[in-house]
């Protein structure tokens, strides 16, 4: 056996890595225990039980799908959108797979899935905004490239260097004003969308 002394850093790359190959039932202690060739104890050494090592690989999850990726993305690109649509559908997607298909049957993985939903629109709205789309248009079409993001992650298509770029201008162009707003309208609209998202008062 391996030295039991795993870092719970390592405990959880190891679930994402199983999940991603395996599915939601390689997550059990003593199957990730026999893989890494270490004692069961190791594991609840640094988780109290298993839901918590859920949370733990749910959270790295979150990272991965992303905050990572909108941190790259941020003030890096010239054009945010065709840069988030690419770096999306460019990804290693097995893992978003695998934890879609978690959540079909588990409630935390669910509700982990939707809060990166509810993300993922929110910073794709603020990019539309930009670019010129009013708020409320702008939500509906983050929405649909959510969807077609997930509908692409769940599917067994895969594209090219070519076909992707292809597909990730067409999509942007179908979502995007049709012509780009001065920088009073940009302005106004970011205004607008902040206005729409100030929590109601009681």
């Amino acid at each position: 056996m391996r030295d039991n002394r795993l870092g719970p850093t390592e405990w959880v790359n190891a679930g994402l890595k199983a999940l991603a190959k395996f599915g939601f039932a390689a997550l059990k202690a003593d199957t990730l225990a026999n893989r890494l060739r270490v004692s069961r104890g190791s594991f609840y050494w640094h988780f109290a039980h298993v839901s918590a090592f859920h949370a733990a690989i749910l959270s790295r999850w979150r990272e991965i799908a992303l905050e990572n990726i909108l941190d790259r993305i941020k003030g890096a690109a010239d054009d945010r959108l065709e840069a988030a649509l690419t770096r999306a559908f460019s990804t290693d997607l097995e893992t978003e797979r695998a934890v879609r298909a978690w959540a079909t049957f588990d409630e935390q993985a669910n509700s982990a899935a939707e809060a990166v939903d509810v993300e993922r629109i929110r910073h794709l709205q603020d990019i539309l905004v930009d670019t010129g789309v009013l708020p409320k248009t702008a939500e509906m079409r983050a929405r649909i490239m959510n969807w077609a993001y997930l509908g692409f992650a769940l599917s067994s298509a895969r594209l090219d260097d070519g076909a992707l770029k292809s597909f990730v201008t067409d999509l942007s162009q179908l979502v995007r004003p049709n012509s780009p707003p001065s920088s009073d309208e940009t302005r106004g609209l970011r205004a607008a969308l902040r206005t729409r998202r100030r929590p109601a008062k009681p």
